[in-house]
C-alpha cells in the first residue's frame, strides 16, 4: 500500500511540474445513487430490511436508490493541447435510513472535442464514512462538461461502481474554476 501511495504521489508531482496551466475549482450538484443499503449498514439497521426479498443463502436483495448531493474541490491541469487532467476531492451525502456519507477521489482525464466542451473519463476511489466495515468502493467515471463562461461550467457524469457497496451514481452539477 505504501508503494502504491508513493507511486501515485510521484505521478501527481510529475504532472504538476509539467503542467502549463493550473486552476483550482469547486463543484457541486445533485445525484441519483444506487447502492447496497443492507451491506453498507448491516450492523445498525436491524429490522429495516425485514420486508426485502430474502434469498435462501442468507443474503438480502437490498438494492437501494435515492437522490443526494455532492460538493468538492478540483485541480485542473493542462497537459498538452486539448488534454487536461483533473484530480478531485468530493463529499457525497445521500439522506435516509439506509443513506450514506462518502468521500471520493476521482482522477479525470479531460479531452476537448470542441471549444468549451470536454469529455471526461477516469477512475475513482470512494469511501463510505458511515459504513459498518471497510467501505472502499472503486469506480470508473464517464462524463462531459461545458464551459458556460470562462470559469463557470455545467457537468453531467456517470460514476459506475466496480465493486464494493456504494454502487453507481448519475451526477448533474455546476463548477467554478479560480
Amino acid at each position: 500500500m505504501k508503494k502504491i501511495l508513493l507511486t501515485a504521489l510521484g505521478f501527481f508531482a510529475f504532472f504538476i511540474s509539467n503542467a502549463q496551466d493550473i486552476q483550482f475549482g469547486v463543484r457541486g450538484g445533485i445525484l441519483a445513487s444506487a447502492y447496497d443499503g443492507y451491506k453498507l449498514h448491516k450492523d445498525d439497521n436491524e429490522g429495516i430490511y425485514d420486508g426485502y426479498y430474502y434469498w435462501g443463502n442468507g443474503a438480502y436483495d437490498s438494492n437501494e436508490s435515492n437522490v443526494g448531493v455532492y460538493a468538492g474541490a478540483t485541480l485542473d491541469l493542462e497537459l498538452v493541447d486539448k488534454f487536461r487532467i483533473q484530480p478531485e476531492f468530493n463529499i457525497t451525502v445521500v439522506p435516509g435510513d439506509s443513506g450514506y456519507i462518502a468521500l471520493g477521489v476521482p482522477v479525470m482525464v479531460k479531452y476537448s472535442f470542441f471549444d468549451k466542451f470536454y469529455a471526461l473519463a477516469g477512475p475513482a476511489l470512494n469511501y463510505a464514512v458511515d459504513g459498518d466495515e471497510d467501505q472502499f468502493s472503486p469506480s470508473f467515471n464517464l462524463g462531459a462538461t461545458y464551459d458556460v463562461m470562462e470559469n463557470f461550467y455545467v457537468e453531467a457524469r456517470a460514476d459506475i461502481g466496480i465493486s464494493g457497496y456504494l454502487g453507481s451514481n448519475i451526477n448533474a452539477g455546476v463548477g467554478y474554476r479560480f
